[in-house]
């Protein structure tokens, strides 16, 4: 049993460490320490409780669903398929983040030796996932938190090699122009809400463990983020880039940057993998589409949108954070309330959130939403 807890702990630590941990320096490098510092110790306790409330409405409810699925048992049909839009909307997001980090990836790779642009490189690269996702080879999926745990000796060996290049100089305290932009990267960087009803099942015998793994698995992420963001931004400062990596070759010997590119793409690679496969799963078995078009659909749409010109990652990670996320956030407090109300069985884990913390939670989830819309329009 004692298996089963770390490995819940890992499922949850490996999907939450992954795109968003690359994009967070940039924003932080540009909006300061002080938002840092404020915004990931509350969004990473904002999104412990979203995990412990999607954690009890599981427990509550006897038969076994994913979000729209609960939405639609104890909401209806009609808002079922708006919460099933908002996943799509969501995971789509997520895919045109995951081609635009990979891309770059590969770039910095490979362009030294056979030159060529981004694009090409993110239009091999997804070719290529997609063709995995369209003959069903998943096992890659499996090694996703293995990827993880060499992500987080990766941030530890830049950290070592980072002694000669790094100066607090290269930090900013505060830039009001940039205040709210790390919110939604943030956010997105420390959700793992994907992995809770994995969790559930395994410390189904064990229910109590169940909000320990939940923390702990929330927390342990928030801190690698944390130290990798100070380590990447005191090193590269202003020169932080996009995508965090790219932006240390001209500090660091080849192969540190080289061996953090490698384990950077196959991170991005299974992740592209996973969720594009759900999402085709979604059009397949929700929407009713056939086999292939739904993979067309799934795997075609966030290209076609990276084609069309979207290619800020920053923004792209933002919107999907933001927007997604808080929604979804709001969608999860809602349903808890119905569900207190209306459970069939009695869970383990409770969430102790009253209605004044509720709306508080709502109306800040609400004005992300709308100051991310504005920011993406401006």
């Amino acid at each position: 049993m004692k298996r089963n807890y770390f490995f819940a702990i890992t499922i949850l630590a490996g999907t939450i460490i992954g795109g968003g941990m690359f994009a967070t320096p940039y924003v932080v490098s540009k909006a300061g320490l002080l938002p840092l510092f404020v915004y990931l110790p509350i969004l990473t306790f904002v999104q412990y409780t979203l995990h412990s409330i999607y954690a009890e409405i599981i427990l509550s409810t006897p038969q076994k669903h994913r979000m729209p699925g609960y939405v639609g048992y104890y909401k209806g049909e009609r808002a079922k398929k708006w919460t099933l839009l908002i996943s799509i909307i969501g995971k789509h997001g997520a895919l045109l983040a995951y081609i635009l980090l990979g891309g770059t990836f590969l770039c910095g790779l490979l362009s030294p030796y056979l030159g060529g642009d981004v694009f090409i490189y993110a239009t091999i690269l997804f070719v290529i996932e997609s063709l995995i996702v369209l003959f069903g080879l998943r096992l890659i999926a499996g090694v996703e938190f293995i990827l993880s745990f060499l992500l987080v000796l990766l941030v530890f060996l830049i950290a070592f090699k980072s002694q000669g290049f790094f100066s607090l100089d290269n930090f900013t305290w505060f830039d009001k122009e940039f205040v709210f932009l790390p919110y939604g990267p943030i956010f997105f960087a420390v959700g793992g809400q994907a992995a809770i009803p994995e969790i559930c099942r395994l410390l189904n015998h064990k229910k109590e463990k169940i909000r320990s793994a939940i923390k702990w698995g929330t927390i342990f992420p928030a801190f690698l983020m944390l130290f990798f963001v100070l380590v990447v931004v005191g090193v590269s400062g202003a020169n932080t880039s996009p995508e965090a990596l790219v932006g240390l070759k001209m500090y660091f010997h080849n192969g540190v940057i080289t061996a953090s590119l490698v384990f950077g793409l196959l991170t991005i690679i299974t992740s592209f993998l996973v969720i594009s496969q759900s999402l085709r799963e979604v059009y397949w078995w929700d929407l009713k589409m056939n086999n292939k078009l739904s993979w067309v659909v799934a795997c075609g749409i966030p290209f076609l949108l990276y084609l069309l010109g979207i290619s800020n990652i920053t923004k792209v990670i933002g919107l999907t954070g933001s927007i997604t996320g808080g929604i979804f956030g709001v969608i999860l407090i809602l349903l808890l309330f119905k569900v207190k109300k209306e459970r069939k069985k009695q869970p383990v884990l409770r969430v102790g959130l009253g209605k004044f913390w509720a709306f508080v939670l709502c109306f800040l989830f609400i004005l992300g939403v709308l100051y991310e819309l504005w920011y993406f329009i401006k």
